[in-house]
């Protein structure tokens, strides 16, 4: 079979790829910008969202004999893109199949969609869903609730909470989530395109099990042999201003919309009955808990433990800029560059110069963290450690150790040097 992709580099269009060409397809992929990795004849390169007319589909369809739609964005970048992604180009497509006789169609949409649901996003699922149904096709409208795989943007984030001593989020232990991991998904799309007959008109597609998000968040952790971690609910008041905030960066998928759709999946509108999904693919879906490796906890901590130390160390140097200056007596700082061997002469220029080196340090992890500034860091850690350490070794006996500690801070220093981009 010859199986077009929409939506081809997404999490879900991406895995379906891989998995219909194993299953011994022909798979011709879309999206705006061809992989590196892929082929000129197995890639067309074009704006999904601007293919909103019958007549643009019909040249991309020839000699399709199946199209499976994984399009899909969870906020607008512009006002209307829902409609033009989810809506628009859908149903022009799905005239061009019932045109040219692509009868099968599989279409990625959303548990909770309908046409007049609550928000922008089901709204236009639904709308194409209405379309879709009432065409001369054999076509199958799978609704996934979230969807779990180890290269997908929203699972490295929710492995990442996972590994958190403490957090909040709205609604922790009220919104129902039934996650099913993106292999099993694919299975189902794999076995809808190549089946023989016709399959099922809808099907939710979702994991063997109901759980909260918190419990979700568990079942991450178990799976990575985390240690254990406590979510709170973050009361709603505050998780609205808070999305409300998050909404003006373009690349977080909180908004006043998305937190409406959480809210809105407490009525367990977000979980169904797995068995259809099993018996289609005639084996157990994987359970939640089973998602996550060992292997993937270091990683995971390290998505937020890289920022904590980098606010943390920029926090150190400012600190110490500011104090060395303004807080401890300059008659003490100069004794100790005395004791150095730096004349008299020189020693407010050399505080001055030591002190405003710390505070560029901090404003530099601050706005533009590098590689090389954790060099530059280790370097100078390491330069006034072995200067003090000659100079002045009586600091090596202090008891709030002030050069012991410089230790474990080049270690750190020099791991984030290792480790960053």
């Amino acid at each position: 079979m010859k199986v077009l992709i929409l939506g081809a580099t997404g999490l879900i269009g991406n895995h379906a790829t891989h998995a219909l060409r194993g299953a011994g397809c022909t798979v011709i992929g879309l999206s705006r910008r061809r992989p590196a990795d892929e082929l000129p004849q197995h890639w067309i390169e074009a704006d999904f969202g601007s293919l909103t007319s019958e007549q643009d589909w019909l040249p991309l369809l020839q000699g399709v004999d199946a199209v499976v739609n994984c399009v899909g964005i969870i906020r607008e970048a512009s006002t209307g893109d829902f409609d033009r992604l989810h809506r628009a180009a859908p149903v022009a497509l799905f005239a061009a199949c019932e045109r040219l006789g692509v009868r099968r169609v599989v279409q990625v949409s959303a548990l909770g969609s309908h046409p007049d649901a609550a928000t922008g996003y089901w709204r236009s699922k639904g709308a194409a869903e209405v379309d879709l149904l009432a065409r001369d096709l054999d076509s199958t409208i799978i609704r996934p609730s979230l969807v779990y795989g180890e290269d997908g943007a929203s699972s490295v984030m929710f492995r990442m909470l996972a590994t958190l001593p403490a957090l909040m989020m709205p609604m922790a232990h009220g919104a129902k989530v039934q996650p099913i991991h993106v292999d099993d998904l694919v299975a189902v799309i794999v076995r809808l395109v190549t089946a023989g007959t016709a399959g099922p008109r809808e099907l939710a597609v979702v994991g063997p099990r109901a759980t909260t998000m918190a419990g979700y968040l568990g079942d991450l952790r178990i799976g990575m042999k985390a240690a254990p971690g406590m979510v709170l609910d973050l009361p709603m008041p505050v998780a609205r201003v808070i999305a409300r905030i998050a909404a003006l960066i373009p690349s977080s998928a909180l908004t006043p919309e998305s937190l409406l759709m959480l809210e809105q999946s407490a009525d367990g509108s977000n979980t169904a009955d797995a068995s259809a999904t099993a018996a289609l693919l005639d084996r157990p879906l994987r359970d939640p808990a089973h998602f996550t490796r060992p292997a993937q906890r270091i990683s995971a901590v390290w998505d937020w433990a890289a920022t904590a130390i980098t606010l943390a160390l920029a926090a150190l140097w400012l600190w110490t800029a500011a104090v060395s200056w303004f807080g401890w007596p300059h008659a003490e700082s100069r004794a100790w560059l005395a004791a150095c061997g730096v004349p008299a002469a020189a020693q407010e220029a050399v505080l001055l110069a030591a002190s405003l080196t710390d505070a560029a340090l901090g404003l530099l992890l601050l706005l533009r963290p590098r590689r090389w500034l954790w060099a530059l860091q280790l370097g100078l850690v390491a330069v006034y450690t072995l200067a003090m350490s000659i100079c002045l070794p009586h600091f090596w006996l202090h008891p709030f150790g002030p050069l012991s500690k410089n230790l474990p801070l080049l270690a750190l220093m020099f791991v984030m040097w290792r480790a960053s981009k």
